[in-house]
Protein backbone atom coordinates (compact mmCIF):
# COMPACT_ATOMS: atom_id res chain seq x y z
CA UNK A 1 0.00 0.00 0.00
CA UNK A 2 1.23 3.13 -0.99
CA UNK A 3 1.55 6.46 1.50
CA UNK A 4 -0.97 8.24 -0.48
CA UNK A 5 -3.31 5.09 -0.09
CA UNK A 6 -2.51 5.06 4.07
CA UNK A 7 -3.14 8.92 4.33
CA UNK A 8 -6.57 8.25 2.05
CA UNK A 9 -7.86 5.53 4.50
CA UNK A 10 -6.79 7.49 7.22
CA UNK A 11 -8.85 10.26 6.54
CA UNK A 12 -12.17 8.19 6.09
CA UNK A 13 -11.41 6.74 9.76
CA UNK A 14 -11.11 10.29 10.66
CA UNK A 15 -14.39 11.61 9.04
CA UNK A 16 -16.13 8.33 10.07
CA UNK A 17 -15.46 8.95 13.75
CA UNK A 18 -16.35 12.55 13.75
CA UNK A 19 -19.43 12.21 12.11
CA UNK A 20 -20.65 8.87 14.25
CA UNK A 21 -19.28 11.18 17.62
CA UNK A 22 -21.86 14.46 15.83
CA UNK A 23 -24.46 12.28 15.18
CA UNK A 24 -24.78 10.17 18.40
CA UNK A 25 -24.60 13.31 20.23
CA UNK A 26 -27.10 14.77 17.79
CA UNK A 27 -29.63 11.73 18.52
CA UNK A 28 -29.13 11.80 22.10
CA UNK A 29 -29.97 15.25 23.06
CA UNK A 30 -33.04 15.39 20.23
CA UNK A 31 -34.66 12.00 22.16
CA UNK A 32 -33.94 14.02 25.79
CA UNK A 33 -35.25 17.21 24.21
CA UNK A 34 -38.90 15.21 23.33
CA UNK A 35 -39.06 13.38 26.64
CA UNK A 36 -38.19 16.86 28.61
CA UNK A 37 -40.82 18.53 26.79
CA UNK A 38 -43.47 15.93 27.16
CA UNK A 39 -42.65 16.17 30.51
CA UNK A 40 -42.95 19.82 31.01
CA UNK A 41 -46.52 20.23 29.69
CA UNK A 42 -47.17 16.91 31.85
CA UNK A 43 -46.24 19.11 35.01
CA UNK A 44 -48.50 22.35 33.57
CA UNK A 45 -51.15 19.97 34.07
CA UNK A 46 -53.28 20.06 37.34
CA UNK A 47 -52.27 17.19 39.72
CA UNK A 48 -55.13 14.45 39.85
CA UNK A 49 -57.07 14.49 43.20
CA UNK A 50 -59.07 11.42 42.99
CA UNK A 51 -57.28 9.41 45.50
CA UNK A 52 -55.04 10.92 49.11
CA UNK A 53 -51.49 12.01 49.17
CA UNK A 54 -50.05 9.04 50.52
CA UNK A 55 -47.44 10.17 53.73
CA UNK A 56 -43.92 9.93 52.48
CA UNK A 57 -40.71 9.42 54.98
CA UNK A 58 -37.79 11.59 53.44
CA UNK A 59 -34.83 9.77 54.37
CA UNK A 60 -32.21 12.76 54.61
CA UNK A 61 -28.52 10.73 54.96
CA UNK A 62 -25.91 13.10 55.98
CA UNK A 63 -21.79 13.39 55.91
CA UNK A 64 -20.17 16.50 56.40
CA UNK A 65 -21.21 20.24 54.69
CA UNK A 66 -22.73 20.28 51.38
CA UNK A 67 -22.66 23.52 49.57
CA UNK A 68 -25.69 25.69 51.20
CA UNK A 69 -26.69 22.62 52.90
CA UNK A 70 -28.74 24.21 55.13
CA UNK A 71 -31.37 25.73 52.11
CA UNK A 72 -31.10 22.15 50.18
CA UNK A 73 -32.49 21.01 54.12
CA UNK A 74 -34.66 23.89 54.25
CA UNK A 75 -36.38 23.05 50.33
CA UNK A 76 -37.38 19.46 52.06
CA UNK A 77 -38.71 21.00 55.14
CA UNK A 78 -40.99 23.69 53.41
CA UNK A 79 -42.96 20.94 50.83
CA UNK A 80 -46.24 21.67 49.82
CA UNK A 81 -47.63 18.65 51.22
CA UNK A 82 -50.13 17.80 53.46
CA UNK A 83 -48.44 14.91 54.97
CA UNK A 84 -44.06 13.51 55.83
CA UNK A 85 -42.02 13.47 58.11
CA UNK A 86 -38.04 14.41 57.33
CA UNK A 87 -35.35 11.87 59.19
CA UNK A 88 -31.95 13.51 59.12
CA UNK A 89 -29.09 10.43 59.69
CA UNK A 90 -25.58 10.70 60.20
CA UNK A 91 -22.68 8.08 62.09
CA UNK A 92 -21.00 10.53 63.69
CA UNK A 93 -21.97 12.36 66.51
CA UNK A 94 -19.38 15.05 65.74
CA UNK A 95 -20.38 15.92 62.16
CA UNK A 96 -20.72 19.53 61.54
CA UNK A 97 -24.20 19.05 59.09
CA UNK A 98 -26.20 18.50 63.04
CA UNK A 99 -25.54 22.22 63.44
CA UNK A 100 -27.90 23.06 60.67
CA UNK A 101 -30.44 19.87 61.35
CA UNK A 102 -30.43 21.70 64.60
CA UNK A 103 -31.24 24.92 63.37
CA UNK A 104 -34.17 23.76 61.36
CA UNK A 105 -35.62 21.53 64.32
CA UNK A 106 -36.06 25.06 66.40
CA UNK A 107 -36.86 27.18 63.35
CA UNK A 108 -39.67 24.65 62.04
CA UNK A 109 -41.68 22.24 64.64
CA UNK A 110 -44.61 22.47 62.98
CA UNK A 111 -42.59 19.84 60.60
CA UNK A 112 -42.48 15.83 61.68
CA UNK A 113 -38.45 15.70 61.79
CA UNK A 114 -36.19 13.26 63.65
CA UNK A 115 -32.32 13.06 63.73
CA UNK A 116 -30.70 9.33 64.05
CA UNK A 117 -27.12 9.65 65.44
CA UNK A 118 -25.91 5.93 65.25
CA UNK A 119 -22.78 4.70 64.00
CA UNK A 120 -22.91 3.05 60.80
CA UNK A 121 -23.30 -1.21 60.62
CA UNK A 122 -19.38 -2.64 59.81
CA UNK A 123 -21.35 -5.01 58.25
CA UNK A 124 -22.15 -2.59 55.55
CA UNK A 125 -19.19 -1.72 53.44
CA UNK A 126 -21.50 0.92 51.36
CA UNK A 127 -21.59 4.04 54.14
CA UNK A 128 -24.27 5.41 52.63
CA UNK A 129 -26.32 2.07 53.24
CA UNK A 130 -25.03 2.07 56.39
CA UNK A 131 -26.65 5.30 57.02
CA UNK A 132 -29.83 4.31 55.41
CA UNK A 133 -30.42 1.24 57.22
CA UNK A 134 -29.87 3.00 60.95
CA UNK A 135 -32.76 5.49 59.40
CA UNK A 136 -34.94 3.13 57.90
CA UNK A 137 -35.73 1.86 61.87
CA UNK A 138 -37.31 5.01 62.46
CA UNK A 139 -39.62 5.92 59.33
CA UNK A 140 -42.90 5.78 60.14
CA UNK A 141 -44.47 5.50 56.42
CA UNK A 142 -44.76 2.99 53.35
CA UNK A 143 -43.33 5.30 50.97
CA UNK A 144 -40.24 5.95 51.22
CA UNK A 145 -38.09 8.74 49.90
CA UNK A 146 -34.25 8.98 49.63
CA UNK A 147 -33.50 12.52 49.01
CA UNK A 148 -29.38 13.32 48.88
CA UNK A 149 -28.16 16.45 51.28
CA UNK A 150 -27.02 18.12 48.40
CA UNK A 151 -30.01 18.81 46.51
CA UNK A 152 -32.67 21.09 46.70
CA UNK A 153 -36.16 21.03 45.63
CA UNK A 154 -38.97 23.12 44.40
CA UNK A 155 -42.40 23.03 46.76
CA UNK A 156 -44.23 20.96 44.36
CA UNK A 157 -41.30 18.22 44.11
CA UNK A 158 -43.07 15.56 47.11
CA UNK A 159 -46.48 16.17 44.95
CA UNK A 160 -44.90 15.48 41.47
CA UNK A 161 -43.25 12.60 43.10
CA UNK A 162 -46.70 10.99 44.49
CA UNK A 163 -48.11 11.78 41.76
CA UNK A 164 -46.01 9.93 39.20
CA UNK A 165 -45.71 6.85 41.65
CA UNK A 166 -49.58 6.18 41.35
CA UNK A 167 -49.18 5.89 37.63
CA UNK A 168 -50.39 2.55 37.23
CA UNK A 169 -47.45 -0.47 37.74
CA UNK A 170 -44.83 2.18 38.51
CA UNK A 171 -43.07 1.25 41.88
CA UNK A 172 -40.12 3.45 41.29
CA UNK A 173 -39.15 7.11 40.96
CA UNK A 174 -36.36 9.27 40.56
CA UNK A 175 -35.55 12.68 38.72
CA UNK A 176 -33.51 14.37 36.35
CA UNK A 177 -30.54 16.17 38.01
CA UNK A 178 -29.07 19.79 37.08
CA UNK A 179 -26.84 21.92 38.10
CA UNK A 180 -26.80 25.99 38.57
CA UNK A 181 -24.75 28.16 40.36
CA UNK A 182 -21.64 28.08 38.71
CA UNK A 183 -19.00 29.93 40.23
CA UNK A 184 -15.34 28.51 39.68
CA UNK A 185 -13.88 26.21 36.81
CA UNK A 186 -14.43 22.73 38.69
CA UNK A 187 -18.47 24.26 38.86
CA UNK A 188 -18.80 25.26 35.50
CA UNK A 189 -18.18 22.21 34.10
CA UNK A 190 -19.84 19.97 36.63
CA UNK A 191 -23.04 22.26 35.95
CA UNK A 192 -22.42 21.73 31.98
CA UNK A 193 -22.25 17.99 32.20
CA UNK A 194 -25.15 17.06 34.62
CA UNK A 195 -27.37 19.53 32.13
CA UNK A 196 -25.98 17.71 28.91
CA UNK A 197 -24.46 14.21 29.24
CA UNK A 198 -25.79 13.27 32.43
CA UNK A 199 -29.66 14.45 31.38
CA UNK A 200 -29.47 13.43 28.24
CA UNK A 201 -27.97 9.39 29.37
CA UNK A 202 -30.70 8.93 31.77
CA UNK A 203 -33.64 10.26 29.55
CA UNK A 204 -32.36 8.21 26.67
CA UNK A 205 -32.27 4.88 29.35
CA UNK A 206 -35.72 5.92 30.41
CA UNK A 207 -36.88 6.19 26.76
CA UNK A 208 -35.32 2.47 25.54
CA UNK A 209 -36.73 1.01 28.74
CA UNK A 210 -33.34 0.45 30.69
CA UNK A 211 -33.50 2.93 33.73
CA UNK A 212 -31.12 4.48 34.95
CA UNK A 213 -31.38 6.04 38.54
CA UNK A 214 -29.19 8.05 40.08
CA UNK A 215 -29.79 7.77 43.68
CA UNK A 216 -30.17 11.68 44.92
CA UNK A 217 -33.59 11.21 44.89
CA UNK A 218 -35.80 7.99 44.52
CA UNK A 219 -39.25 7.07 45.47
CA UNK A 220 -40.25 3.77 46.40
CA UNK A 221 -42.60 1.79 48.48
CA UNK A 222 -41.06 -0.21 51.26
CA UNK A 223 -43.61 -3.00 51.09
CA UNK A 224 -41.74 -3.62 47.70
CA UNK A 225 -38.14 -2.65 48.16
CA UNK A 226 -39.05 -5.46 51.19
CA UNK A 227 -39.96 -7.88 48.50
CA UNK A 228 -36.80 -7.11 46.15
CA UNK A 229 -34.41 -8.20 48.97
CA UNK A 230 -34.60 -4.52 50.90
CA UNK A 231 -31.98 -1.83 51.30
CA UNK A 232 -29.80 -4.77 53.26
CA UNK A 233 -29.03 -6.29 50.11
CA UNK A 234 -27.46 -3.29 49.08
CA UNK A 235 -24.85 -3.12 51.55
CA UNK A 236 -22.17 -4.23 49.82
CA UNK A 237 -22.91 -2.56 46.16
CA UNK A 238 -21.50 0.87 45.69
CA UNK A 239 -23.82 1.55 42.28
CA UNK A 240 -27.13 0.72 44.73
CA UNK A 241 -29.20 3.45 42.31
CA UNK A 242 -28.63 1.89 39.64
CA UNK A 243 -28.71 -1.93 40.98
CA UNK A 244 -32.25 -1.30 42.36
CA UNK A 245 -33.97 0.18 39.07
CA UNK A 246 -32.44 -2.89 37.27
CA UNK A 247 -34.02 -4.58 39.89
CA UNK A 248 -37.31 -3.32 39.69
CA UNK A 249 -37.21 -3.28 35.62
CA UNK A 250 -36.58 -7.25 36.11
CA UNK A 251 -39.78 -8.08 37.73
CA UNK A 252 -41.92 -6.26 35.60
CA UNK A 253 -42.46 -3.07 37.30
CA UNK A 254 -42.31 0.60 36.25
CA UNK A 255 -39.43 2.56 36.66
CA UNK A 256 -40.28 6.52 35.77
CA UNK A 257 -38.59 9.63 35.77
CA UNK A 258 -40.69 12.67 37.93
CA UNK A 259 -41.80 15.42 35.62
CA UNK A 260 -39.72 18.07 38.55
CA UNK A 261 -36.06 17.98 38.20
CA UNK A 262 -34.23 18.32 41.46
CA UNK A 263 -30.79 21.28 41.85
CA UNK A 264 -27.52 20.96 42.61
CA UNK A 265 -26.09 23.85 43.46
CA UNK A 266 -21.57 23.87 42.60
CA UNK A 267 -20.86 27.22 43.09
CA UNK A 268 -17.93 26.59 44.54
CA UNK A 269 -16.52 22.80 43.30
CA UNK A 270 -12.67 22.47 42.83
CA UNK A 271 -11.77 21.16 39.61
CA UNK A 272 -10.23 18.27 41.41
CA UNK A 273 -13.58 17.14 43.34
CA UNK A 274 -14.98 17.12 39.78
CA UNK A 275 -12.38 14.91 38.36
CA UNK A 276 -13.02 12.63 41.44
CA UNK A 277 -16.83 12.49 41.34
CA UNK A 278 -16.50 11.32 37.39
CA UNK A 279 -13.81 8.87 37.89
CA UNK A 280 -16.06 7.24 40.47
CA UNK A 281 -19.27 7.86 38.75
CA UNK A 282 -17.40 6.48 35.42
CA UNK A 283 -16.57 3.70 37.65
CA UNK A 284 -19.70 2.35 38.28
CA UNK A 285 -20.68 3.01 34.32
CA UNK A 286 -18.16 0.69 33.49
CA UNK A 287 -18.95 -2.21 35.91
CA UNK A 288 -22.45 -2.17 35.80
CA UNK A 289 -23.14 -1.62 31.82
CA UNK A 290 -19.88 -2.44 30.11
CA UNK A 291 -21.80 -2.49 26.74
CA UNK A 292 -23.05 1.26 27.53
CA UNK A 293 -19.64 2.17 28.56
CA UNK A 294 -17.83 1.31 25.63
CA UNK A 295 -19.70 3.29 23.49
CA UNK A 296 -19.47 6.32 25.74
CA UNK A 297 -16.11 8.09 24.00
CA UNK A 298 -18.16 8.72 21.13
CA UNK A 299 -20.06 11.43 23.22
CA UNK A 300 -17.17 13.50 24.21
CA UNK A 301 -17.24 14.71 20.62
CA UNK A 302 -14.26 17.92 20.94
CA UNK A 303 -11.72 15.89 19.98
CA UNK A 304 -13.27 13.80 17.48
CA UNK A 305 -14.51 16.73 15.31
CA UNK A 306 -11.09 18.38 15.81
CA UNK A 307 -9.24 15.42 14.66
CA UNK A 308 -9.67 15.79 10.83
CA UNK A 309 -8.54 19.63 11.01
CA UNK A 310 -5.46 18.43 12.69
CA UNK A 311 -4.91 15.91 10.71
CA UNK A 312 -5.14 17.98 7.13
CA UNK A 313 -6.12 22.16 6.98
CA UNK A 314 -8.79 21.59 4.23
CA UNK A 315 -11.07 19.87 6.96
CA UNK A 316 -10.94 23.25 8.85
CA UNK A 317 -14.38 24.94 7.67
CA UNK A 318 -15.63 21.53 8.43
CA UNK A 319 -14.30 21.04 12.08
CA UNK A 320 -15.45 25.05 12.96
CA UNK A 321 -19.10 24.24 11.82
CA UNK A 322 -19.37 21.14 13.17
CA UNK A 323 -18.13 22.80 16.88
CA UNK A 324 -20.55 25.49 16.49
CA UNK A 325 -23.26 23.07 16.06
CA UNK A 326 -22.21 21.06 18.78
CA UNK A 327 -22.45 24.46 21.08
CA UNK A 328 -25.67 25.60 20.39
CA UNK A 329 -26.87 21.93 20.67
CA UNK A 330 -25.27 21.73 24.30
CA UNK A 331 -26.52 25.15 24.91
CA UNK A 332 -30.21 24.56 23.71
CA UNK A 333 -30.21 20.94 25.62
CA UNK A 334 -28.98 22.69 29.01
CA UNK A 335 -31.93 25.16 29.18
CA UNK A 336 -33.83 22.84 28.33
CA UNK A 337 -32.94 20.39 31.26
CA UNK A 338 -32.50 23.87 33.33
CA UNK A 339 -35.05 26.24 32.38
CA UNK A 340 -31.66 28.54 31.71
CA UNK A 341 -29.11 29.37 28.77
CA UNK A 342 -25.54 28.09 29.89
CA UNK A 343 -23.44 31.20 30.34
CA UNK A 344 -20.85 31.53 27.99
CA UNK A 345 -18.18 31.53 30.04
CA UNK A 346 -19.13 27.72 30.95
CA UNK A 347 -19.72 26.72 27.12
CA UNK A 348 -16.05 27.99 26.33
CA UNK A 349 -15.38 25.22 28.60
CA UNK A 350 -16.56 22.37 26.31
CA UNK A 351 -13.48 21.52 24.98
CA UNK A 352 -11.91 21.09 28.20
CA UNK A 353 -14.90 18.97 29.16
CA UNK A 354 -14.77 16.47 26.63
CA UNK A 355 -11.22 16.40 26.75
CA UNK A 356 -10.69 15.66 30.58
CA UNK A 357 -13.68 13.62 30.81
CA UNK A 358 -12.58 11.34 27.81
CA UNK A 359 -9.60 11.17 29.81
CA UNK A 360 -11.43 9.97 32.55
CA UNK A 361 -12.64 7.38 31.00
CA UNK A 362 -9.52 5.71 29.93
CA UNK A 363 -8.17 5.50 33.82
CA UNK A 364 -11.78 4.26 35.19
CA UNK A 365 -10.98 1.24 32.95
CA UNK A 366 -7.91 0.35 35.01
CA UNK A 367 -8.18 1.71 38.16
CA UNK A 368 -9.86 -0.48 41.25
CA UNK A 369 -10.87 1.94 43.92
CA UNK A 370 -12.97 4.87 44.42
CA UNK A 371 -12.63 7.79 47.35
CA UNK A 372 -15.84 8.77 48.77
CA UNK A 373 -16.78 10.80 51.66
CA UNK A 374 -13.72 10.31 53.41
CA UNK A 375 -13.80 6.47 52.49
CA UNK A 376 -11.19 4.91 50.89
CA UNK A 377 -13.67 1.62 48.52
CA UNK A 378 -11.59 -0.53 46.68
CA UNK A 379 -14.77 -1.94 43.93
CA UNK A 380 -15.07 -4.77 41.70
CA UNK A 381 -17.72 -6.46 39.26
CA UNK A 382 -21.85 -5.32 39.71
CA UNK A 383 -19.75 -2.33 41.53
CA UNK A 384 -19.85 -4.62 44.70
CA UNK A 385 -16.91 -2.73 47.12
CA UNK A 386 -14.96 -3.23 50.34
CA UNK A 387 -12.80 -0.75 52.80
CA UNK A 388 -9.53 -0.15 52.05
CA UNK A 389 -9.26 2.54 54.59
CA UNK A 390 -10.11 5.96 55.57
CA UNK A 391 -9.75 8.76 52.42
CA UNK A 392 -9.13 12.18 53.26
CA UNK A 393 -9.75 13.10 57.04
CA UNK A 394 -13.53 14.86 58.05
CA UNK A 395 -12.70 18.35 59.22
CA UNK A 396 -15.77 20.60 61.04
CA UNK A 397 -16.74 23.02 58.50
CA UNK A 398 -15.60 21.50 55.40
CA UNK A 399 -17.68 21.01 52.29
CA UNK A 400 -16.99 17.02 51.60
CA UNK A 401 -18.39 16.72 47.74
CA UNK A 402 -21.36 14.43 47.51
CA UNK A 403 -22.20 11.94 45.10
Amino acid sequence: MTTSNTLDVLEVVLLVACASSFLATLVLHFTARQLLHGQKRARSRPLATSTPLAPISVLKPLCGLDEDLYENLLSIVQQDYPAFEVIFGVTDPSDPALRVVRRLLHEHPEVAMRVVVRPARASAANPKIANLLNMLRVASHEHLLISDSNVRATPDYLRQLASAMDEPGVALVSNVIIGESEASLGASLENLHLNTFVAAGVCMADVFGRPVVIGKSMLMRRSELTALGGLASMRDVLAEDYVLGQRYASTGQRVTLCAVPVTTHNRKLSLRRFLQRHLRWAQLRRWVALDAYACEPLLYPTPWLVAPALYSARFLPLTAGLLALRLVNDAYLARTVSGRWPPLSALACLPLKDALLLLVWVIALFRRTVEWRGNRLRIGAGTRVSRTGRGSSLRPGTAIAAR
